[in-house]
């Protein structure tokens, strides 16, 4: 649960992932609640930025609701850690 978006190639951003899955709904919220990331297209993560700016090492919490093949349907919820 820790991504380190610092442009060195590897772990730089952060994707949903698995096997089947047909739509998703994928938000992060920073400390204050600001939603900082959405995406409903699995091709498309976070890059650890908001509003075009570097986000600070911090801890953020992520929903996400998953509808997979064969109408099966999940919600998720944790926290993410950015390191820099």
């Amino acid at each position: 649960n820790a991504f380190s978006p610092n442009g060195d190639g590897e772990n730089d951003v952060l994707y949903v992932r698995g096997h089947s899955i047909k739509k998703i709904e994928f938000r992060i919220f920073n400390r204050w609640g600001e939603m900082v990331f959405e995406t409903n297209d699995v091709n498309i993560g976070w890059d650890g930025t908001y509003k075009g700016k570097l986000s600070d090492s911090d801890v953020f919490d992520y929903y996400l609701n998953v509808e997979c093949v064969g109408d099966e349907h999940n919600q998720i919820q944790g926290n993410i850690t950015v390191l820099r």
